[in-house]
């Protein structure tokens, strides 16, 4: 801690360190990520500090004379580790370690060099999930046209930008295709011809991608199947209905009939039954 505050002190009455552009680093999420100090040729390094700057400044390791310390109470805590070279390690890296570092760099003669880098931390794009919902399905004379909603989603990953395209290698046409929530869905029109396409829904962020392929038009016949077979089932109640009326108007008609014979004889027994019988000569 002495040493620290020697440098601090030092580095306060320090002429003004030369800068440059923010260098840009991307970290995996688990993994560990260096962070270098890009030393200038002949620059001979007798001090240097570490600082993590946003959202709170925090030290995070130093070197003086020859003395390397990463022991500070910052989020990077039993995690940093400084280089010979004063590359600093982060292990372990976190989505929250995102943010901006900057080294300062003390020679020999006093001069000073700053190193500004911001750290972007992602996880990695894994294990897409892709559903067909059928929107419409319609007949056209003899053709079939089914709309379908393709979504693609990644179970894990950040900042995750979504693309489609089809196996054919053919481009989405606009009149039947459309992105909707920043590629997370896709709506497309298909018809006869697009039996056998295929369409392949690509995830990726700055550090991994992920792909998958899908055919819909397998869904579309599902639907469709579905509608033939109630239109059968119309075509055969169209035919079976009359003649179950026919039949049962026929069965009606014969059992009237029989009763009516049977009537008949009926009274006529009646009527055989009362005349008196001829007397015995």
């Amino acid at each position: 801690m002495v040493a620290w505050l020697v440098l601090a002190l030092f580095l306060h009455k320090a002429p003004p360190a030369t800068a440059r552009a923010t260098v840009k680093v991307t970290g995996v999420v688990g993994r560990a990520v260096l962070l270098g100090a890009d030393i200038p040729l002949g620059f001979q390094v007798r001090d240097a500090i570490w600082r993590y700057l946003a959202p709170a400044e925090e030290l995070v390791a130093t070197y003086f004379r020859g003395s390397a310390e990463t022991l500070y109470q910052s989020r990077f805590y039993g995690r940093s580790r400084l280089h010979s070279n004063l590359t600093l390690e982060i292990s372990q890296v976190e989505l929250g370690d995102s943010g901006t570092f900057s080294a300062l760099l003390v020679n020999t003669r006093g001069q000073t060099e700053t190193r500004m880098l911001h750290l972007a931390v992602y996880e990695v794009v894994s294990q897409l999930t892709l559903q067909v919902f059928t929107s419409e399905s319609s007949r056209s004379g003899s053709a079939r046209v089914c709309e379908v909603f393709l979504t693609c989603v990644a179970a894990s990953g950040t900042n995750v930008t979504y693309s489609w395209g089809r196996t054919d290698g053919k481009v989405l046409s606009m009149d039947n295709h459309s992105l909707f929530e920043a590629g997370l869905v896709l709506w497309a029109k298909l018809g006869p011809s697009d039996r056998q396409v295929s369409y392949t829904c690509t995830a990726a962020n700055a550090v991994s991608w992920e792909s998958a392929t899908i055919a819909p038009w397998e869904h579309c016949q599902r639907e469709t199947g579905a509608e033939d077979a109630v239109y059968d089932y119309r075509n055969i109640l169209l035919i079976a209905l009359p003649l179950s009326v026919l039949v049962l108007a026929v069965v009606v008609f014969g059992l009237l009939l029989s009763r009516k014979r049977s009537g008949k004889q009926r009274t006529k027994l009646l009527l055989d039954a009362s005349e008196p019988a001829a007397a015995p000569v």
